[in-house]
C-alpha cells in the first residue's frame, strides 16, 4: 500500500470515527419503519450514555447488531439494571450476548437473569472474581448447582407422575412444581437450566401446565443415574398441546434438552432409539388425552391463589420489563379464574402497577371489601371501574357519588345496583350528563323521576321519558312535551307498557278459566 492509499485510508477512518454510532447503524439498516428507527435511537442513546459502564468492552460496537439484536441487548441490560445487578454481572451478560447473537430477550429473562440473581444472592460463597472467569451460562449453572442447592423437597411418587420405565429411561409427567424441580436434579443438585426446574418463585411450571383454558402438558424423559451436566440429552422435556408433541420449537421452548437447546423428533428418536421413542410418545399421547384439560397441577394453582404470601412472592418474581409485565398480567388473569381468596385479591388491589388495579376494579368476582378500598384509589380510571362494577358496596357508591370527576359520578348513576338513596343525591347533580344517567336508571325512585321530568335540560327529560319505571301520569305529561324527541320517547314507553299489560291481562284471563 503506497503513501496516498494510506493517507486516504486514514481520512476515511477519521470520517467514520466522527460519525455518530447511530448514524452508522442507520446507514446499514435502511429498511426499517420510523417507529423502529425512533426506538433504535433510544437504545443507542441509553446504551452509550447512562448504561455505557454496564456494557462489556468487547460488546461496545453496537453498529454491527440487527434491530432485533439491538432491542434484545437493550432490554436485557435494562432488566439487569432494574434487578439491581452489579455492573460486573451486567458486563458479563453483555459479553454473552455478544458471543451468542441468536439469543432473544425471553431466553435472557428466563435462563440468564435468574442464575445471575442467584449468584448475587449467594456471592459470599464465591471468589470476588469468579464470574469473569466463566465462559458460558452452562458453567455458571453447573457451579451454582454444586454450591447452591435448594432445600430438599419431599415429593411423593404419585406427584412425580412416573408413567413408564425401560432400558434405563424413565418417563414422567410431574404433577407439581416441586416434582418438576426434583426431576430437574441429579444427586440433589439441579442439572437442568429449565425455567420449570428453578427452586424459587421464578419457576414457570404452573404458567405452562395449569392455565385454566388451554395448557401445555410437560413430559420429562430421564436417563437414570446420568448427570445431565455431562450429557444434556440425559434429560429431555417434551411439550404436548391438543394431544400432539411440540418438537422443534427452538431453544428455550417446551421440547428441549437439559441445556434448553432445541429438541427435534429426529433427535429424540436418535437418543432413545426409534422403538422406545415411539412407545414413550404413544404413552404421552394417551395420558394427554385422558386428562381432558384437567392437569393435576391445577390443584396447586387453586391452593396458590388462597395463599397471599406465596402469591405475592410469585408476583415479585416476574421481570420488570415489557415481557415480564405481560407474563405477570396473564398470570393474574389466570389466577382470577381460579377464584382467589379475598386476601390474595387485596394483594392485587395494592399492586403498584395501575393496570393490575384496573383489572381488579372491573372484575365481577372482586370481593366487596376490596372494591371499597379501590374506591379511594388516587387513579381516576380505577375509581371509574369501581363505580361501574355491580359488586361495589353501597357505601363505596355513596362516596363515589360525591367524586370530583363527573364521569365517575355518571358511572355510579348508570350502575344497576346503585341504591335509591344514592340516586336521590345524584338526581340533584349540577352536571346534565349525570342527571340524564339517573333519569335512565331503572332503580331511580319515583320522587326523583318526578323532579327530573321537570328538568330544564331536554336530554334529562328524554331520559325520564325512556324509563319504564316512570309513573304513567308523568309519561302522559311528557308525551305532550314541546320537544318532539321527548314526546316521541314518552309515547313509545307508554305503548310498550300498555302492550305488556295487555299480554299479562290475556294470560291472567286464561288462568281464571282453570280456577
Amino acid at each position: 500500500m503506497n503513501q496516498k492509499q494510506l493517507l486516504l485510508k486514514s481520512i476515511i477512518k477519521s470520517i467514520l470515527l466522527t460519525e455518530a454510532p447511530i448514524d452508522v447503524w442507520k446507514n446499514k439498516n435502511t429498511n426499517l419503519s420510523s417507529e423502529q428507527l425512533s426506538q433504535a435511537e433510544k437504545y443507542f442513546s441509553d446504551l452509550t450514555g447512562k448504561y455505557n459502564a454496564l456494557v462489556h468492552p468487547t460488546a461496545k460496537n453496537l453498529t454491527k447488531l440487527s434491530f432485533d439484536q439491538l432491542e434484545t441487548f437493550y432490554k436485557s441490560v435494562d432488566l439487569a439494571k432494574n434487578k439491581n445487578l452489579k455492573a460486573s454481572y451486567v458486563q458479563w451478560l453483555t459479553k454473552q450476548l455478544k458471543q451468542k447473537p441468536e439469543l432473544n430477550f425471553q431466553q435472557v429473562s428466563e435462563d440468564y437473569i435468574p442464575p445471575l440473581l442467584s449468584l448475587f444472592k449467594n456471592k459470599d460463597k464465591f471468589d470476588p472474581n469468579f464470574l469473569e472467569n466463566l465462559q458460558s451460562i452452562e458453567e455458571l449453572n453447573k457451579t451454582l448447582n454444586q454450591k447452591v442447592s435448594s432445600d430438599e423437597m419431599a415429593v411423593s411418587d404419585v406427584k412425580y407422575g412416573k408413567l413408564a420405565e425401560q432400558d434405563g429411561w424413565v418417563l414422567y409427567m410431574p404433577h407439581t412444581t416441586e416434582a418438576s424441580c426434583e426431576i430437574g436434579k441429579t444427586g440433589g443438585r439441579r442439572d437442568t437450566t429449565w425455567c420449570t426446574s428453578r427452586p424459587d418463585s421464578s419457576n414457570m411450571f404452573l404458567q405452562y401446565v395449569a392455565q385454566p383454558d388451554r395448557s401445555i402438558i410437560l413430559f420429562y424423559v430421564v436417563k437414570k443415574g446420568v448427570n445431565a451436566e455431562k450429557d444434556p440429552f440425559a434429560k429431555m422435556s417434551v411439550g404436548f398441546v391438543d394431544n400432539k408433541p411440540l418438537f422443534d420449537q427452538g431453544s428455550g421452548g417446551v421440547s428441549v434438552n437439559a441445556n434448553n437447546d432445541n429438541l427435534t423428533q429426529k433427535k429424540f428418536k436418535e437418543v432413545l432409539g426409534a422403538e422406545l421413542a415411539d412407545k414413550f410418545l404413544s404413552i404421552m399421547k394417551q395420558k394427554s388425552a385422558s386428562l381432558q384439560g384437567e392437569h393435576p397441577a391445577k390443584e396447586e394453582f387453586r391452593k396458590l391463589v388462597q395463599n397471599p404470601t406465596a402469591f405475592q412472592a410469585k408476583l415479585d418474581s416476574f421481570a420488570d420489563d415489557e415481557n415480564g409485565r405481560e407474563l405477570r398480567k396473564n398470570f393474574i388473569e389466570s389466577a382470577f379464574k381460579y377464584k382467589p381468596s379475598p386476601d390474595v385479591v387485596l394483594v392485587l388491589a395494592k399492586d403498584k402497577d395501575p393496570d393490575i388495579r384496573y383489572y381488579v376494579a372491573r372484575n365481577r368476582n372482586t370481593p366487596r371489601e376490596v372494591l371499597l378500598i379501590l374506591s379511594k384509589d388516587q387513579d381516576e380510571n380505577i375509581r371509574s371501574y369501581v363505580a361501574e362494577n355491580p359488586n361495589t358496596p353501597p357505601e363505596a357508591l355513596l362516596d363515589l357519588a360525591k367524586d370530583r370527576d363527573e364521569n365517575i359520578r355518571s358511572y355510579v348513576a348508570q350502575n344497576p345496583n346503585t341504591p335509591r338513596e344514592v340516586l336521590l343525591v345524584l338526581a340533584k347533580d349540577k352536571k346534565d350528563g349525570v342527571r340524564y344517567d339517573v333519569a335512565k336508571n331503572p332503580n331511580t325512585p319515583r320522587e326523583a323521576l318526578l323532579d327530573l321530568a321537570k328538568d330544564k335540560n331536554d336530554v334529562v327529560r328524554r331520559g325520564v321519558a325512556k324509563n319504564e319505571n316512570t309513573p304513567r301520569e308523568v309519561l302522559l305529561v311528557l308525551a305532550k312535551d314541546t320537544v318532539k324527541l321527548i314526546s316521541q320517547a314518552a309515547k313509545k314507553t307508554l305503548a310498550k307498557l300498555v302492550t305488556e299489560n295487555l299480554v299479562l291481562a290475556k294470560v291472567f284471563h286464561k288462568l281464571l278459566k282453570f280456577i
